[in-house]
């Protein structure tokens, strides 16, 4: 089976020894390396590749709403990321987008090869590590935030006060912070100040 493949990643040896590795272990047929420097969104969009390969860590952080995003704008584009990425977290906002394959960049060349024959026949694959995070439930699950709660949360990061994140939201005081106190919970937080460090180290808010 021959198909195309796009690969992200910051480091640029990283970048060239993945090219390798899916030269040697796949057939794909066209490899493209995208460039950090640009848009993510628009090169994938352009290219269009079966298999989009990539880090979401580096100098300009790949969001989970880009990723969801692609997506859904290209359904048929397979997502395998390679991260060293070690926050459980993090990890598992992104396996919550539907993701095809997620492994670590410890992983061997034999596992990498294993991922891509597996989400380019249709199925998914996840390295040993990032099963154990899943199968972790101590760990809270940012995906679980409604939409709301995720305004509140934007809104605390901006400096806003409850009365006045009730204004903007037009409910009550009370209900503002029922969001907060679920918010901290949900996240296994303990104070305001723990939300806006784990809410701008996620990309969440900007300070």
């Amino acid at each position: 089976m021959r198909f195309s493949v796009a690969i992200y990643d910051p480091q640029y040896l990283t970048r060239q020894g993945m090219k390798a590795v899916v030269e040697k272990v796949t057939q794909a047929q066209d490899i493209h390396l995208l460039k950090t420097d640009q848009n993510l969104e628009d090169q994938v969009y352009r290219i269009e590749p079966q298999l989009l390969t990539l880090e979401y860590k580096g100098r300009h952080t790949i969001q989970p709403q880009t990723l969801e995003r692609i997506k859904q704008r290209l359904p048929d584009t397979r997502v395998l990321i390679i991260s060293d990425d070690d926050d459980a977290l993090m990890i598992k906002q992104y396996l919550g987008l539907g993701i095809e394959g997620f492994l670590t960049k410890q992983c061997s060349t034999h596992e990498l090869t294993k991922a891509v024959n597996s989400i380019m026949s249709g199925g998914k694959f996840y390295c040993q590590r990032i099963i154990e995070v899943i199968t972790q439930k101590d760990i809270p699950n940012a995906m679980e935030l409604s939409d709301r709660e995720m305004q509140v949360i934007r809104y605390i990061g901006k400096g806003l006060s409850s009365e006045r994140i009730a204004t903007e939201l037009n409910v009550s005081i009370h209900t503002v912070n029922s969001h907060r106190k679920n918010v901290l919970k949900k996240l296994g937080l303990k104070s305001p100040t723990e939300l806006i460090v784990y809410a701008v180290k996620q990309g969440w808010v900007a300070i």
